[in-house]
């Protein structure tokens, strides 16, 4: 009796030490998923010309618009978010980069306000907005992201991959999300070299469903954040 009891105490030894080790696992990770709750974000918009171009009678730049109103409300709640825009000038204005938003939580309306009266105009100034985007980041001086919603190739003269290797290798906690937006074949492989260098992920989106999933998947805590 005295064996059996002894077994039984060990036993719940054994079940109360597994207990304890999982709750303190579940605590360590709800930390991590907090503190990849508060990683900074900033979305640079492509408001280029071609986003003009109509598919299923309205333009890109209105159905990414409609995207980023369904996504961002919910998601900014939590995670610090900023836009960039690229476009928006008629004539040859690679210049034309504006920090819209700085990153901060709750920013989800800001945004929307902000792109809603830029017009598609101009060329694709795409590697000047995700190296603004990670110059806000660096003074942050956190791990951030970076999700790029582009339906073009850069066409300003910004060697995208060579800055992505830079950048890999001074902010390497800084992650380069692109979103290609009605895209495909050798732009996509251009592209990709934004992602590959930097850890990040690219998608493909041809319609608002795709786009507006998209986005959530790339800025929602639980996809961008990387138990490590």
């Amino acid at each position: 009796m005295i064996g059996t009891l002894s077994e039984r105490t060990r036993r719940l030894r054994k079940l109360l030490a597994s207990i304890g080790a999982v709750l303190v696992l579940s605590q360590s990770l709800g930390a991590n998923y907090a503190w990849a709750c508060e990683e900074n974000a900033m979305i640079v918009f492509d408001a280029s010309g071609s986003m003009a171009r109509r598919q299923n009678g309205q333009s890109k730049i209105q159905i990414a618009r409609k995207a980023v109103a369904n996504v961002l409300p919910n998601v900014t709640k939590y995670r610090p978010t900023g836009l960039i825009t690229y476009g928006g000038m008629d004539g040859p204005a690679c210049y034309d980069v504006v920090v819209r938003v700085e990153p901060q939580a709750g920013s989800g309306k800001r945004i929307i306000a902000a792109l809603e009266n830029i017009p598609p105009l101009g060329p694709t100034a795409l590697t000047s907005g995700v190296r603004t985007a990670a110059d806000i980041l660096r003074r942050r001086g956190a791990p951030g992201i970076i999700v790029l919603i582009t339906d073009g190739l850069e066409n300003c003269g910004g060697g995208a991959c060579a800055f992505a290797r830079r950048l890999r290798d001074v902010s390497a906690e800084i992650r380069v999300h692109v979103i290609g937006f009605l895209l495909g074949g050798a732009q996509v492989d251009t592209l990709k070299c934004l992602t590959e260098a930097t850890n990040g992920t690219y998608v493909t989106a041809n319609s608002l469903e795709s786009l507006r999933d998209a986005l959530r998947t790339l800025l929602s805590c639980h996809r961008v954040s990387r138990l490590r």
